[in-house]
């Protein structure tokens, strides 16, 4: 909000651009003459006496000579070359286009380019594998001079582009070359020959071959890739150059600056940040002709960098060659981040790992750059929660964030699509009608969309969100990859009908995958199509994997009206298929020799099963570039095959399928593939003779010093034991003797107990004892109750009104007051009848004790049995179970001791240790992105509460309800990573809107968070415990006490939508629910208030968990060997619940157990919506409705 109180917008301006920039020539050549001694240019990997030009030795003694020239050397030579080239008739206004990697030539051809007034034109030298772009980008730049890498890539340029029809100069690199081509050796002897017949010697490029050109002529073409098979042509001015050269300086320049460039010099960083620093007389040094991070490391050393920049893969491959050799560059000034992904852990990494005084980022592209940030020392001044700060708008630079095919910006902090004016952007792209509907005038300024997702912050601050782009650009390590382009490729196979979309990966950022209608005839279909690809296009381009679009659930692509094919969807579908057909980790696939990993305080022993090293090292090859097996070399070093985010993505997969795998200098070392198999047969078979540790042994008894630790002050500790003393006396027990521990309730207890809502959920379970006698059943609690100790728990409050269990020492008479003896009953029946209808309403209220169970001899069974009644706070599902797991096993075998659980101190520990933490504020920062609009959907919560709700205390049971849905095992079949609860919770959405007539559908859901223990980093995982064993050991699904949290479901729904596309997309968003469920719940809630205020978003939140949630309780509604859970009641006062499991032979039988509030809704309305939502699961389980739209459902209830 604005200082009176009024919406900001997403529109900011950067200030006036005071300017008169100086032509970018005239800029070389300034810099040329006021440093004529510096070392300008270095390239680690080419000769020093390179074209007869004696190299200085700037870092003489450290490294063996490599190409190293001043200033006066780099515009001397460069002028040379421009003399050559006016030899042959080239003049201002004349296309210079170089296909060339790394190394002295590029600058060369820039200076000359630049001082001739020819237009620049940069290509990569993969886009030779492409001839239809070739040939495009040639013929749109026009070109009259071409200068390519090699030989091999002359040969491979006449070979698609025919020059008869026009002059054209061909130029190699080097001292030789093919018939019709001259090289850049015969050009500057050209060069030499002119500048002897002068008297005046050799002229430099700021004197007689420099030319002013108008200004707003054409300085150089860059090439985006748009959504288009053809890439499109952004011509820069000296304007626009200069405007990216005033963002690149917003550290300050320097003409002390060494800047490390590996980037590709097409790649608009690679192009813009080499001739800014030129331009400032600073030193540019080239590591190798492609980047490698054992060069780039090498380089940053020898040459003291201080200025670098990095997209997200080259920095990840640096930080794996250096951190195993404890390197580090404290000469870097800065490290610019750019590309896509970029996190605040990399961030992070560049001051932390790297060494680096600074670190920056900034968000361009090649049509302009708005946005950059100058250097900060501290990283976290650039990073909010998850997301990093781009920069603010530039000079003369106006943004706005507006939404999709709009104009108009949106409130801060809402994302929407960047739109950028100012000096750096281009007018438009190069051609008649090509990409108009990027650009649009608007009050006298040109402003050009930019298809990227961002976010405008109060401050101004821009980040990128989300995927980042709402175009179909597919950037893989900083290298733009048009996804028809290689559709067009593979629809040369009749029938295929490809669609070629981005997918998520750790190393690349986004790798292309490819959907077809249906394969070519052959063996190796999928193999055929990567490597027609990789044929004609480059490893670059090959999809990492290719799928049939019926193996999405899919008849045809989703498409929009206009039967255009709707890509966002296929991302969504493809999204959820790669991320849920992971393998699934089961403990019997990780503890060796069969093995179960139960015993806390235990150990196991044995080794681990080996694989197959060198098939699964052939097969992730083949995966990685669509190479089949037997055509893989092992005898030819892998980089003749993949570049560098390959070889780090096929690290990666050892790790994942071998369980073992090879560091970065290990893969330099072992460069083919043989001697990776043998590398890798060698550590698999070291590690399979180890053993596993014993996890480690955890007291769960807490000192008085530590009470006063987690309670604050000494003058809280004292009023907390006060208050705890004077509720424990009352029950007859005393707070110095009696009690054990002091543990704090986690986030979602803590909101639910002070809404009183938790209060109204207390369990009364009755359980039938078969066999047992009330003595060994009341022998058998104690032990158990012993075992999970937070079941007899006391709740008191802090003096700040947090909530504090307090857990009591195993001791009789704990046990006598709370394990009550109450004779005989009739039957089974009637124990279920005192579970409905308790008779003791006051017991396990707080302050406690919260657990307490009636036993009873059952005269009909002529055994044991008991109805215990909980309070919802010291438990969740999964310690019930746990609880009456144990209980079987104390009536089972009741001399064996009960093995040990994960000491819910331990869980609460680490939680409240870090709720504050990175980690825990990236899980925060999640849900708050995702419910940022929540204030926006009150109408979705339903059913309302017209009158306060009320508990239902003439049916606590509730109304149990079940349906069979065969149809649930063809998608278990075809699609296994849908869940049967994703299936409810998707219905259960659909009959929402269907009574609120909303667009949205608001309900809760339970998450376990059981997965791993909360928030904790990687690094502890492995730190040593006494007994060898680690903290990666604790389990956390065997922590005794609830780990749950409440999970906010907004689910937009879209009646276009098809129904797998629908359940793929709640499945996705599931498994992030589930990666982020222990975010602390008021954490959340408080951000929410906060980015809203007045609105109250934040208790919306607890709102939806009163209103409609459910719960999925697989495994506590069966039997066990010594007990059987015959009745649950609850009396919750709450809107809608369903407490849901899946049962019946096949495990097709949804069992729903419903409750609802008595004072807003009814039995016959409750019933009304679980046989619709019957309906909903039946329809969408039905494969001909898989590819049907919402739509067609929905409509019945209009």
């Amino acid at each position: 909000m604005g200082a009176n109180g009024e919406t900001l917008l997403s529109e900011t301006f950067g200030g006036e651009w005071p300017d008169s920039p100086l032509p970018v020539w005239r800029r070389l050549a300034n810099a040329a003459q006021r440093y004529p001694d510096k070392l300008a240019l270095a390239c680690l990997h080419q000769s020093p006496n390179l074209y007869g030009v004696k190299s200085l030795e700037y870092t003489k003694g450290t490294l063996d000579k490599h190409l190293q020239w001043s200033y006066s050397q780099l515009s001397s030579t460069a002028a040379l070359l421009a003399a050559g080239l006016q030899s042959k008739g080239l003049s201002s206004g004349s296309s210079i286009v170089t296909v060339l990697k790394n190394g002295v030539e590029f600058p060369l051809a820039l200076w000359a380019a630049h001082s001739l007034a020819c237009p620049f034109v940069p290509l990569n030298p993969r886009t030779l594998a492409n001839a239809v772009e070739t040939r495009h980008m040639l013929s749109v730049a026009n070109v009259a001079a071409v200068i390519v890498e090699s030989p091999e890539s002359a040969a491979r340029f006449d070979s698609i582009y025919n020059s008869s029809e026009q002059k054209l100069l061909k130029i190699v690199a080097g001292e030789t070359g093919p018939d019709g081509w001259t090289t850049v050796a015969d050009l500057l002897d050209a060069g030499r020959r002119i500048a002897a017949s002068k008297e005046r010697g050799i002229e430099r490029p700021d004197s007689a071959y420099a030319t002013e050109p108008p200004a707003a002529g054409t300085v150089t073409i860059l090439y985006t890739s748009g959504t288009t098979s053809l890439p499109k042509g952004c011509p820069h001015t000296d304007r626009t150059l200069n405007a990216f050269m005033k963002n690149l300086g917003l550290g300050g320049a320097s003409s002390d600056d060494i800047f490390c460039a590996f980037l590709p010099n097409n790649h608009a960083m690679g192009y813009f940040y080499v001739l800014h620093y030129f331009c400032n007389g600073a030193a540019v040094v080239y590591p190798s002709a492609a980047y490698g991070p054992s060069a780039t490391a090498q380089a940053l050393a020898v040459h003291r960098c201080t200025h670098t920049v990095h997209v997200s893969t080259a920095l990840h491959s640096l930080l794996e060659w250096i951190e195993p050799q404890g390197i580090s560059f404290p000469h870097l000034k800065d490290v610019c981040l750019a590309g896509s992904s970029i996190t605040p852990q990399m961030m992070r990494s560049v001051t932390r790992k790297l060494g680096s005084k600074g670190v920056s980022i900034g968000f361009g592209m090649t049509e302009g750059s708005p946005i950059w940030s100058a250097p900060v020392t501290d990283p976290e001044k650039l990073i909010r929660g998850d997301d990093v700060i781009c920069g603010t708008a530039g000079p003369g630079v106006h943004v706005r964030i507006c939404a999709p095919d709009s104009t108009r910006p949106l409130p801060r902090g809402q994302p929407g699509e960047i739109h950028q004016s100012g000096p750096g952007v281009i007018a438009g792209y190069i051609g008649k009608n090509v990409g108009t509907e990027s650009f649009y005038v608007e009050d006298g300024r040109t402003w050009f969309r930019s298809g990227d997702r961002g976010v405008m912050w109060p401050d101004g601050g821009v980040s990128i969100v989300g995927s980042g782009r709402y175009k179909d650009m597919i950037i893989r390590g900083g290298e733009n990859i048009a996804p028809a382009a290689i559709e067009t490729v593979l629809n040369q196979f009749p029938g295929v009908d490809a669609q070629i979309v981005g997918a998520s990966d750790p190393i690349a950022g986004e790798v292309p995958v490819a959907l077809v209608r249906k394969f070519p005839p052959g063996d190796n279909p999928a193999g055929q199509l990567q490597e027609a690809v990789r044929a004609h296009m480059g490893v670059l381009h090959v999809p990492d994997e290719v799928i049939t679009i019926d193996t999405l659930g899919l008849e045809d692509y989703p498409r929009t009206m206009s039967a255009k094919v709707q890509k966002n969807a296929l991302r969504i579908l493809v999204a959820a298929h790669r991320r849920n057909r992971e393998p699934k980790v089961e403990t019997s696939d990780v503890i060796p020799n069969g093995h179960s990993h139960n015993d806390v305080n235990g150990s196991s022993g044995g080794t681990v099963e080996s694989k197959n090293v060198e098939d699964t090292v052939l097969t992730i090859w083949w995966r990685a570039t669509g190479i089949e097996p037997s055509k893989l070399d092992k005898n030819t070093p892998t980089f003749n095959f993949a570049d560098s985010i390959t070889i780090m993505r096929v690290r990666g997969m050892y790790r994942k399928e071998l369980g073992v795998t090879l560091s970065a200098p290990e893969m330099s070392e072992h460069v083919d593939l043989q001697s990776q198999i043998e590398a890798l047969e060698r550590k698999a078979s070291a590690t399979g003779q180890n053993t596993t540790a014993p996890p480690p042994r955890v007291e769960n008894a807490r000192s008085l010093e530590e009470i006063q630790v987690i309670l604050g002050s000494e003058n809280d500790a004292a009023l907390f034991k006060q208050r705890a003393s004077t509720a424990l006396a009352i029950q007859g027990f005393d707070f110095d003797k009696d009690v054990e521990s002091v543990i704090q309730t986690n986030d979602f207890v803590d909101v639910l107990e002070k809404d009183g809502m938790i209060h109204k959920w207390n369990f009364a379970i009755s359980v039938p004892a078969e066999g047992s006698t009330v003595q060994e059943l009341k022998e058998a609690l104690t032990v158990t109750l012993a075992n999970n100790s937070l079941f007899a728990s006391f709740c008191v409050h802090g003096s700040n009104g947090q909530l504090f269990y307090i857990t009591m020492k195993p001791q009789k008479k704990l046990y006598d007051q709370i394990l009550i003896e109450e004779g005989s009953i009739a039957n089974v029946a009637e124990l279920q009848r005192l579970a409905m209808e308790y008779p003791h309403p006051k017991h396990s209220t707080f302050p406690g004790p919260l657990f307490h169970a009636l036993i009873y001899y059952i005269e009909d069974i002529k055994s044991a049995g008991l109805v215990y009644y909980v309070h919802h706070s010291v438990h969740d599902a999964s310690s019930m179970r746990l609880m009456l797991e144990d209980l079987n096993q104390a009536l089972l075998e009741p001399a064996r001791p009960l093995r040990p659980h994960v000491p819910y101190q331990v869980w609460a520990d680490i939680y409240h240790s870090l709720r504050n933490s990175p980690r825990a504020t990236t899980e925060v920062n999640w849900h708050v992105k995702r419910l940022a609009n929540l204030h926006l959907h009150r109408k979705a919560l339903f059913p309302p509460a017209r009158v306060p709700r009320q508990e239902n205390k003439k049916t606590p049971d509730g109304i149990d309800y079940g349906f069979d849905a065969p149809a649930l095992l063809n998608l278990m079949k075809r699609h296994s990573h849908i869940t049967a609860s994703v299936v409810l919770k998707a219905a259960m959405a659909l009959i929402n809107v269907t009574r609120t007539k909303h667009t949205h559908a608001l309900l809760s859901n339970y998450e376990a968070c059981r997965s791993s223990l909360p928030f904790w980093p990687d690094t502890l995982r492995h730190i040593p415990g006494t007994n060898g064993s680690t903290l990666a050991d604790l389990d956390a699904s065997d922590v005794a006490g609830p780990t749950f949290n409440g999970a906010t479901n907004l689910i937009p729904i879209d009646r276009s939508e098809t129904a797998f596309a629908y359940l793929n997309r709640l499945q996705a968003e599931q498994l992030e629910l589930t990666k982020y469920g222990n975010a602390p719940w008021r954490r959340i809630i408080s951000a929410l208030n906060e980015l809203y205020p007045g609105e109250n978003a934040g208790e919306i939140v607890h709102e939806t968990h009163k209103t409609f949630f459910l719960t999925w309780v697989p495994g506590v509604l069966g039997e066990y060997e010594r007990i059987k859970v015959a009745k649950i009641a609850i009396r919750s006062a709450l809107g809608l619940v369903f407490v849901a499991a899946l049962g019946g032979p096949q495990a097709t039988m949804f069992g729903i157990s419903l409750r609802w509030d008595a004072a807003n809704y009814s039995p016959e309305e409750t019933m009304g919506f679980v046989r619709d939502t019957e309906k909903a699961v039946l329809w969408m389980l039905e494969e001909k409705n898989w590819g049907r739209p919402l739509g067609e459902f929905l409509r019945q209830f209009d």
